[in-house]
């Protein structure tokens, strides 16, 4: 049975907040944590590449959905990562979120096979996944859209734009024009206003799919 795409995008957004509300019970350890994390993060950039990750079907994925898992090896042997859901269809950077001082083993065991679901992941060039990311946010730009905000963050685990070649024909949108694939957590009456106002009338298509309505 194919993916649905938004409910593994809600699964994600439910697991997050469980995340969010375990740790208000135990607010001073987990501030520590999330500061040292946030730390490791930030200096993400001086550490070598492990490993990329995509969805095998993003060619072929109907709504534009892309899933990237970009990791990194510690100075400690233990792994950072973070992952993007793409839409390449109009929205660019709709979630991000990333992880430090994971183990090996825990890595292996839970970011791979667990963040991509019933898709297929295969490993990827680096390049592939910074070019498909930051072309992605370029041309969500067009129309107004900014990537979500978590990016301030995740950010750090990519190398920045210009370093890396960028040798892939990606397109964006449909047809030559954005295309709205309205998800569950997206505020689709204002994504339709603001196409409205910089895509213009008639320049951009959308699907409204009955569950989000």
């Amino acid at each position: 049975m194919p993916r649905d795409p938004r409910k593994h995008q809600k699964t994600l957004m439910k697991k997050r907040s469980k995340q969010k509300a375990a740790s208000q019970h135990k607010p001073h350890q987990q501030a520590s944590l999330s500061f040292s994390s946030q730390s490791i993060i930030r200096r993400a950039r001086e550490f070598p590449l492990y490993e990329c990750w995509i969805n095998a079907n993003w060619q072929k994925d109907e709504l534009g959905l892309v899933e990237i898992v970009v990791a990194r090896q510690q100075p400690d042997g233990d792994i950072c990562f973070a992952t993007y859901l793409v839409d390449r269809l109009c929205l660019g950077l709709k979630n991000t979120f990333a992880r430090a001082g994971l183990s090996r083993p825990r890595y292996h065991d839970d970011v791979p096979g667990k963040m991509f679901r019933e898709m297929k992941p295969v490993k990827c060039p680096v390049e592939l996944a910074h070019q498909m990311i930051y072309a992605s946010i370029d041309y969500a730009a067009q129309f107004g859209f900014t990537p979500e905000k978590d990016y301030a963050l995740t950010q750090y685990l990519l190398a920045p734009r210009g370093e890396l070649e960028e040798p892939y024909d990606l397109t964006f949108g449909r047809n030559g024009k954005p295309f709205f694939v309205a998800g569950p957590y997206d505020n689709a009456q204002h994504i339709l206003k603001q196409l409205e106002k910089t895509a213009g009338p008639g320049n951009y298509d959308y699907l409204m799919p009955f569950d989000v309505l």
